[in-house]
């Protein structure tokens, strides 16, 4: 088995696991297998293609990616810019990478029940599994971490000298280890209070909540800094103890430009005992707890309740008014179903859904910037046209829809050929307006109602061109793309879409934003061209979904 560089690096330091009471061998064979085991994963910067070789070291190839993205934290260094406001934004974006690689790709590592099942119950005792896992996520943490923050790292000791390397390099240790432990610890909580299922539930909602976070974060970091005479001047606020990336590069204002401020200092203390304390408290008290909660991801816990029956009734409603056809209506609640059941499924849609919510919203912040009082804001708002954004949640909302067709159980697809079911149509008709209903409505029912609000709701009837537009692009994208049935493909070895239908997706989307603009210039025009697109979309959708047995993939 390869011996890896990091079990030789880890070797030297085996003493102090072994005052810990670790039993060193033990762990470092068991590393030896988990980091084998790694360069086999397909990690989320390698996205998920299945054309691969047996042989191939995925994880290498997965930090070239990362290297990739290193390159463009470098260009924050390189700019002629204060290294405060340098490196907030550029260890901003590094922590933002880190966390979503720890939750994208090592909170199966986090959560896994099934090594401890195994390894317990031979002569390995619980403290030394414990570091074998501690010890593993913060190896990989740190080998990502140092591939995206090398070129910054090369950038700025070339730029500012060997006293940048050395407290980058400090950071860099500070850093992995508190996204390992924000991550173990809110995963902990989770684990407290809820068990099975649900639990599983609410790990993909925090993930979801996490990116939304991570990217109102970005916006709070940007209003860190003041731009004057084309100059970039550091405008400290109270919140920015908040910010981790703000505490991280308080540190080179300090050392490097000499700036014994009292903001910085504080900023600097909070950078080097929060990871500290953070470590003890991992290791002493939330890794304990968190491997005993685990085994509740072995109990289902739920009971069928009076809320799941009233959803059911609900669904059997909806489907009567949506569809007309009683094939329809059964695949509409079937689709319905394994959408709710589909684990895997939805966690390659709500990061999309999360953005789709959020990303409309990031046009109204130049109009916050252009005021002073919330009623100057309005009054920019109204006079602008940032209610437009909400075709950037069309977009994002629209390449999710294809993924119907993934399903943990594929395998069951054969179901659909064993019944008497003469055409296909009312299958794709019932589980993508099942989908649409499901996901696609209440994100843009909830961006819409706060556009509604802020133009005091002014901006109705575009609000309806926009759900219009929306059902004419999916089913746009659906007739010009591959026919494949609904659940009917394994969800670890889908292939990435298309540039080209990613492209034509994008043209779509723009064109019709480019016209809701364009005719809202005059009544009539805007009012005319509403009652087309609702025409073609409603002929669309009874055109474009008659398909046949043979054509289909």
């Amino acid at each position: 088995m390869k011996n890896f560089m990091s079990l030789k690096i880890l070797d030297k330091f085996s003493f102090i696991f072994k005052k810990l009471g670790v039993n060193y061998e033990v762990m470092r064979s068991i590393l030896q297998i988990k980091l084998t085991l790694d360069e086999r994963r397909v990690p989320v910067a390698m996205g998920t293609s299945n054309n691969k070789s047996k042989d191939d070291n995925l994880f290498k190839k997965s930090l070239i990616s990362y290297g990739i993205m290193g390159l463009f934290f470098m260009f924050f260094i390189i700019l002629p810019i204060p290294i405060y406001a340098s490196m907030s934004i550029s260890l901003g974006i590094l922590i933002f990478m880190m966390l979503s690689t720890m939750i994208a790709d090592f909170s199966s590592v986090l959560l896994d029940i099934k090594s401890k099942n195994i390894l317990l119950s031979r002569p390995i005792d619980e403290r030394t599994y414990n570091m074998s896992k501690i010890v593993h996520i913060f190896i990989y943490m740190f080998t990502i971490t140092i591939v995206m923050a090398g070129p910054s790292l090369i950038a700025g000791t070339i730029k500012h000298g060997i006293l940048f390397l050395l407290i980058y390099s400090i950071e860099l240790i500070l850093i992995a280890g508190l996204v390992v432990f924000l991550a173990s610890l809110l995963y902990s909580l989770i684990l407290k209070y809820f068990d099975g299922e649900k639990l599983k539930d609410i790990i993909n909602y925090f993930q979801i909540i996490l990116s939304v976070v991570m990217i109102i974060g970005y916006q709070l970091i940007g209003r860190m800094f003041n731009f004057v005479d084309v100059r970039i001047v550091a405008a400290p606020k109270w919140w920015n103890f908040l910010l981790p990336p703000a505490w991280f590069a308080a540190p080179f204002e300090v050392f490097i430009n000499n700036n014994f401020e009292s903001w910085y200092l504080y900023l600097s203390l909070v950078a080097l005992i929060v990871p500290i304390l953070s470590l003890f408290i991992h290791t002493k008290i939330v890794m304990p707890n968190f491997e005993s909660n685990l085994l509740k991801l072995n109990s289902s816990g739920e009971k069928r309740s009076s809320l799941v029956e009233r959803k059911q009734k609900l669904q059997k409603k909806v489907a009567g008014i949506l569809c007309r056809n009683k094939t329809e209506r059964a695949f509409f609640r079937f689709s319905q179903n394994l959408l709710s059941n589909e684990r895997k499924l939805k966690l390659k849609i709500y990061p999309s859904l999360a953005f789709a919510a959020v990303f409309p919203f990031l046009t109204v912040f130049n109009y916050v910037r252009s005021g002073t009082t919330f009623a100057e804001v309005l009054s920019s708002l109204s006079q602008g046209k940032a209610y437009l954004g909400m075709y950037l949640s069309i977009l994002m909302l629209s390449t999710t829809v294809m993924l119907i067709e993934l399903s943990e159980n594929y395998k069951g697809a054969w179901i659909y050929k064993a019944l008497p079911i003469e055409s296909p149509e009312f299958i794709y008709k019932g589980a993508i307006k099942a989908y649409i209903f499901k996901y696609c409505i209440g994100i843009l029912t909830f961006v819409s109602l706060i556009f509604l609000i802020l133009y005091k709701f002014s901006i109705i009837l575009d609000v309806i061109l926009m759900f219009i537009n929306m059902m004419l692009i999916v089913v746009i994208m659906f007739g010009s793309g591959e026919k494949r049935l609904p659940f009917s493909r394994d969800t670890d070895k889908i292939e990435k879409q298309s540039t080209g239908s990613f492209f034509l997706l994008l043209f779509i989307v723009g064109v019709t934003a480019g016209l809701h603009l364009l005719t809202r210039l005059n009544g009539i025009i805007f009012y005319v061209y509403t009652a087309i697109a609702l025409i073609v979309t409603l002929i669309m959708w009874k055109k474009v979904f008659k398909v046949n047995w043979e054509t289909l993939n």
